[in-house]
């Protein structure tokens, strides 16, 4: 997806007028309306419903213009962030990120941002929250991506307010619970979970939530990896939490995944 396909059907949302956005847009109204229509098909659901009256967002153009918007601010944020760099003409900027970030177009932004800048190359280090601090902190890292910290967080270092995720259960659909609308958190308390490492935030706001719920979850498994947890999960190891963007990208038949009756956010 193009990030300016994605404006396209924000301003067409706005105006709720293919002609009018376009000349928001200042593209020809057929350039727009292929694009619109190239981003549907990918899916293969429509984003808006056409008629004499113009258009109006179905129920999925909802909530890819809510997505859209998040994308489209970490790309705006990505780029002011990077501004101080753009008076060097080569070297290397050194960028950490926590593995989740690649469900909200975290690449894409980074080839923007190297098609700007084209004598600057990119190291990119992935890893927990805490262990990309620590990197900042020792100034290993010009750059993070993070989930700001609970605890300890360092006062050398400046967070700025991106976006955020609820996360799901994702347990397999032979679950006694797998045919609820949502999950209590209290009715897991004898499952085994999958958890993240201590390193990343994740794994303390599931743990915080659990014991709120009344119970010490039984871990059976720390995983970093958001793809590697739907896998251990599809082979029957236990339930694991993981953000809603990363449930969408890694659905598979015999796994569903459910939101919490007490939501958790990152």
């Amino acid at each position: 997806m193009e990030l300016f396909a994605m404006e396209y059907v924000l301003r067409v949302a706005e105006y709720g007028n293919f002609s009018h956005a376009a000349q928001a847009c200042h593209v020809g109204q057929p350039a727009l309306s292929q694009q619109i229509a190239k981003l549907e098909r990918e899916p293969g659901v429509p984003l808006f419903t056409r008629g004499s009256r113009g258009a109006s967002l179905t129920q999925a153009g909802t909530q890819f213009v809510q997505r859209a918007r998040e994308i489209l601010a970490l790309s705006r944020t990505l780029k002011e962030e990077m501004h101080a760099f753009a008076h060097t003409e080569k070297g290397t900027l050194t960028v950490g990120a926590i593995t989740s970030l690649e469900c909200v177009s975290f690449s894409a932004m980074l080839s923007s941002f190297i098609r700007n800048h084209p004598l600057i190359r990119l190291d990119l280090r992935e890893g927990g929250t805490y262990d990309l601090c620590r990197s900042l902190e020792e100034r290993s890292l010009d750059i993070a991506f993070v989930n700001r910290p609970l605890h300890s967080c360092p006062s050398s270092l400046v967070f700025r307010h991106l976006g955020e995720d609820t996360y799901m259960a994702v347990l397999r659909r032979d679950h006694p619970l797998a045919a609820q609308d949502r999950i209590r958190l209290a009715d897991l308390q004898n499952d085994s979970f999958l958890f993240q490492h201590p390193s990343q935030v994740a794994s303390e706001l599931l743990l915080q939530a659990c014991r709120q719920a009344g119970f010490d979850p039984k871990i059976v498994c720390r995983c970093a990896s958001p793809s590697a947890a739907f896998s251990l999960v599809q082979g029957g190891l236990g339930i694991a939490f993981l953000p809603s963007e990363e449930t969408k990208k890694n659905e598979a038949e015999d796994v569903i995944c459910l939101p919490l009756e007490e939501p958790v956010k990152s």
